[in-house]
This record gives C-alpha cells, sequence and structure tokens, in this order.
C-alpha cells in the first residue's frame, strides 16, 4: 500500500494488517479497550496537515477483509485481532515526496510480551537487532536498521512513527504541546467527514505547494488547479466500494470550472478511453462528477465484481513490474508518497494502502 523495504512491509502488515501508512514495531501493552478516534487525535501534532482515520473493525469485515490477511505471515495473525483502528497524522510542506513528521496511532487491546517478541523474532530473521530507548520513562523500540522509526505505548494506545515524532505525541500524552485538535483548519476538514466509514482522510495543501496557474493560461480550465485548499476522502465497501472524493477550492467560481472541465474530459475522451480498457471504462462510467459552493465532489460507486475483477488484473500488472512495482521510500522509512485508499483497485498487498 505503500512504498517501503521487505522488512518495513512485514512489519506494517503484521500491526495494522497491510493499512498503516507506515509501521515498524510493536512496544505495547496490553490493556483493556483500546482508545477512542478523539482521544488518538490527541497525540497527533498540531502542525500535521494529513490526518487519515481507519476502522480495521469494518475493514475486516469488508469483502476485502480476507484477501488483506493473504498477505500477513501466519505467526503475526493473531495480533490482528486486538486491533480497532488506526489515526495517522502527517506534515507534508511542498512537493516533495516524503512527509516531514509522521505518525500513527493504533488503537485496540495489545499484548506488549507477544508483540514485542514478534519483533525481536522478525528482527533477528533479517539480521538486524532490536533497540530500546527511554523516553521520559517510556520505551520507543526501534531496529539497527532503521532506526529513526519508533513504536512506543501511551495508555492503550500504540504509537508509531518517525521517533522524533513519538516523542513529540508522548509530549501531548503528558499535556505538554498543543495537538492537532488545536489546528483550526484542519478539524474544520475533520469536521465535514463521515467518520462512521471504514476510511477516512482529510488534506490540508500547503500555500504555494500547487503553482499558480498550474496546468495552463488564463484559457485553460486547468488553471483551476492553483485554487484548491484542500481535499477530503471517505470509504465504504459492503456490497458496493462507495469513494467519495471532495476537492475543496478558494471560490465558487474555481470549484464551477473544475466540475465544467472534469465533465468535459469525461464525455469528450471517456469512449475512447473505454475502448483501449474496458476497466477504465467500468470506473468513468460509474464516477459522477459535481460541485456544492465551492466543493468538487466526485462519486464512484462500484459493484463487488467489477472491484474484484479490476484488483486481480492490478495485481497482475504489478507483479510484472520490476521488483514488484515498488517505488523508493522516503528517508528513514517514512511514506513517499500518500498511499491509495483501501478498497481501491490494487493488489491483496497494497490495497483494498495514503492517509
Amino acid at each position: 500500500m505503500i512504498p517501503r523495504s521487505k522488512q518495513f512491509r512485514y512489519i506494517a502488515v503484521a500491526f495494522v494488517a497491510g493499512l498503516s501508512l507506515a509501521g515498524c514495531g510493536k512496544g505495547c501493552g496490553k490493556q483493556g479497550g483500546g482508545g477512542s478516534q478523539q482521544e488518538s487525535l490527541s497525540l497527533i501534532p498540531v502542525d500535521s496537515n494529513i490526518v487519515v482515520g481507519m476502522n480495521w473493525k469494518k475493514i475486516q469485515a469488508s469483502p476485502m477483509g480476507a484477501k488483506m490477511m493473504e498477505g500477513v505471515p501466519a505467526e503475526a495473525q493473531p495480533f490482528l485481532k486486538d486491533v480497532d483502528g488506526m489515526t495517522l497524522g502527517m506534515k507534508i510542506e511542498g512537493v516533495e515526496r516524503d512527509a516531514k513528521d509522521f505518525v500513527g496511532i493504533v488503537n485496540g487491546k495489545l499484548d506488549s510480551a507477544a508483540l514485542i517478541k514478534q519483533m525481536t523474532d522478525q528482527a533477528q530473521k533479517t539480521g538486524t537487532t532490536m533497540n530500546e530507548e527511554d523516553y521520559e520513562g517510556v520505551k520507543i523500540y526501534s531496529t539497527a536498521k532503521e532506526p529513526t522509526f519508533g513504536v512506543a505505548m501511551v495508555g492503550q494506545q500504540a504509537i508509531f512513527g518517525k521517533k522524533d515524532t513519538v516523542k513529540r505525541s508522548l509530549d501531548l500524552a503528558k499535556k505538554k504541546g498543543d495537538s492537532v485538535e488545536k489546528n483550526k483548519a484542519v478539524m474544520d476538514l475533520i469536521g465535514g467527514v463521515d467518520k462512521g466509514k471504514m476510511l477516512w482522510a482529510v488534506a490540508k495543501i500547503p500555500e504555494g505547494m500547487i503553482p499558480a496557474g498550474a496546468g495552463g493560461g488564463m484559457g485553460n480550465p486547468m488553471s483551476a488547479l492553483s485554487s484548491v485548499k484542500a481535499i477530503d476522502l471517505g470509504i465504504d465497501y459492503n456490497e458496493n466500494l462507495n469513494i467519495d472524493l471532495g476537492v475543496i477550492t478558494g471560490t465558487k467560481e474555481d470549484a464551477q470550472q473544475m466540475m465544467t472541465m472534469a465533465n468535459s474530459y469525461k464525455t469528450l475522451f471517456g469512449a475512447s478511453l473505454a475502448s483501449k480498457s474496458p476497466e477504465l471504462g467500468k470506473i468513468l462510467g460509474a464516477l459522477s462528477i459535481d460541485a456544492k459552493e465551492n466543493k468538487v465532489l466526485l462519486a464512484l460507486k462500484l459493484d463487488k465484481a467489477t472491484v474484484e475483477d479490476l484488483a486481480a488484473k492490478a495485481k497482475a500488472q504489478q507483479a510484472a513490474m520490476p521488483m514488484g512495482g515498488m517505488p523508493d521510500e522516503g528517508p528513514g522509512g517514512a511514506p513517499a508518497v500518500p498511499p491509495p485508499p483501501p478498497g481501491a483497485p490494487g493488489t491483496a498487498e497494497s490495497a483494498p494502502s495514503a492517509p
């Protein structure tokens, strides 16, 4: 689902069933109920501009649940029953491919002894060793091969990510510093998404990240892209896969222009693209594009049979790519690019993968 080394992928899949944007060890304590989504937000640093929420129980119950387990080693599968969900925060400042900061909060009933043993065993198999760092009374676990990536436990929640960012989250657990809850722009976006879905995500676009006039001059509708301020996403998958993407622009006029441009391109080129790729034709046919105020609304609804067909073909294409189609990861194992959303056509390892 995300670019990562072989070891990085293994531990991510083991810990959050292939849904994490990043994953490493499992330094967790055996606890009661695993904490709420709101509690998770209180541990994400204030300057995060991307936040992703995942309901693991709901994802596991979806048609993709069984397929996802195919990529999880048998010895790691027992841990997954104790995971309820995850919330991830990232900070991306520009067009660079890796996140400056990222941290994930895993909720559930987690057995520390078993999880630490599992990580230690896996480290030995890959020729590395486990490290422990004490940060104000809390242990942060990492490996010698990925020393900048750490995992810690606070209360009933596991925290993983770049070690410096994990430390910031540990400070937040002690009420030191500000969390993303003090970031009004991001919290307004979170307030506008349906957090009952199996996955939701919001992203506040940094100023200047999209150059002015991107995509063409004043006469080109693509120039409205420079007006994009934020994005939100919601995904559910039961009998149908439903993906709702919102693109928030600076003005109502920009939203209308983008909607008109997108629908025009769909009409002009849809038939030609469908003749070359029936799969793409199905997606375009199921896609609706509308605008409301300063927001472009894209909604995609695909039936289960179509999703499975697309996933199988995507898996075959990925297998044919060098190195399994894996791009490079960012420094320190950071996610190089946000993953495709769970439920999107992809492989058992990378889909139902950022948020």
